[in-house]
């Protein structure tokens, strides 16, 4: 076993860090001071943020062993702690770990915490070299289970009476993996795809990857999207059809479509402060999600790139929303370098 300590971790939309002394005010107002949080943990509702601030100057303490794993789960929207995540045993001579977490109640029903579930379990496996990892719940919180579920582990049995928490003596549900479960991700081939711009017939399946790329922005930012995909969206395609400043480019593949990009000319004239610019904007960018690491992406990039050639341009560019880590990636790999960030404060 390595004893590589509580490291930070990135995952989609999450950091998973040590904690500081600083985040007592977040995990108070968040997750340590909810009885619904607490209800089915061993430990009560904290009753002031020093009981709070006491228990996180603890594991701030204990960092400094190798041996010690405890993560902050911090929402990367908002750079705030939303929850915790721990391995509550580590048993050396089997190269084993009982992990256990909380998250904070506005958080609930998003996926986070198969998500940060996931992430510690790749790190504890293949950073530190454990090679089994269980978790258990109260036979009364069957939505703990589906995040292990969720997160690959299997169901290995209910133990009878062997759980006290905060209500009392219970049955509890254990779930493992070991190192040797994991599926590795399958290697993608290429496969022949031909990019060109979009027949009036395609609009109908572009609407469909539409809609993808909204739910996709309805997961990531609820706050801003709207969920569903509603009369005016659907059309608005047929608006994006008839505009001269715009182009669709879709890519086909084994005869239907399963990518677009929407492009859009912008000039923006001079100004005191600045040149006239002259430019083509990726304002939309899809893959079917079941076609994706297969070059779909590539050669659609490539193909516009060759169309801002041809045309002139000068510069393409495009914009993102932080959370979608992995069109990030993708996007940067193409070649796109950030030259400038939107940045906000949550009232």
């Amino acid at each position: 076993m390595n004893k590589t300590g509580t490291q930070r971790i990135e995952t989609h939309r999450l950091i998973l860090r040590p904690f500081r002394i600083e985040d007592a005010d977040d995990a108070f107002n968040n997750w340590t001071s909810d009885p619904e949080v607490t209800r089915f943990l061993t430990w009560p509702a904290h009753s002031g943020i020093d009981v709070t601030r006491h228990v996180i100057n603890s594991w701030v303490s204990r960092y400094d062993s190798g041996d010690y794993f405890n993560w902050a789960i911090e929402w990367k929207e908002t750079g705030h702690a939303i929850g915790s995540i721990a391995v509550v045993q580590l048993t050396e001579a089997t190269e084993a770990a009982d992990i256990g977490y909380c998250l904070s109640r506005s958080f609930w029903g998003r996926g986070i915490m198969p998500e940060a579930l996931r992430a510690v379990m790749d790190y504890l496996f293949d950073t530190v070299g454990l090679n089994r990892i269980t978790a258990y719940h109260d036979v009364n919180n069957p939505k703990s289970g589906r995040v292990m579920e969720k997160a690959g582990m299997r169901r290995e049995g209910l133990m009878r009476g062997e759980g006290k928490n905060n209500r009392g003596i219970h049955d509890t549900v254990h779930y493992a993996l070991l190192k040797g479960d994991r599926t590795p991700p399958p290697v993608r081939e290429s496969i022949p795809v031909t990019v060109r711009f979009a027949r009036k017939e395609d609009l109908e399946t572009v609407n469909r990857l539409r809609r993808e790329v909204n739910d996709l922005h309805v997961a990531g930012k609820p706050e801003v999207f709207k969920p569903g995909f509603c009369d005016e969206l659907r059309d608005y395609i047929y608006v994006i059809w008839e505009d001269p400043q715009k182009e669709i480019v879709v890519a086909e593949t084994e005869g239907r479509v399963a990518g677009f990009a929407i492009l859009n000319h912008i000039v923006r004239p001079e100004n005191p402060f600045m040149y006239e610019r002259n430019f083509l904007d990726i304002d939309e960018f899809c893959v079917d999600e079941s076609l994706r690491r297969r070059g779909i992406a590539a050669a659609m990039i490539a193909f516009i790139r060759n169309y801002c050639v041809e045309k002139g341009y000068r510069r393409l560019e495009l914009n993102m929303w932080e959370f979608n880590r992995g069109a990030l990636a993708f996007y940067e790999a193409a070649g796109f370098t950030t030259y400038r960030r939107y940045m906000e404060i949550h009232l």
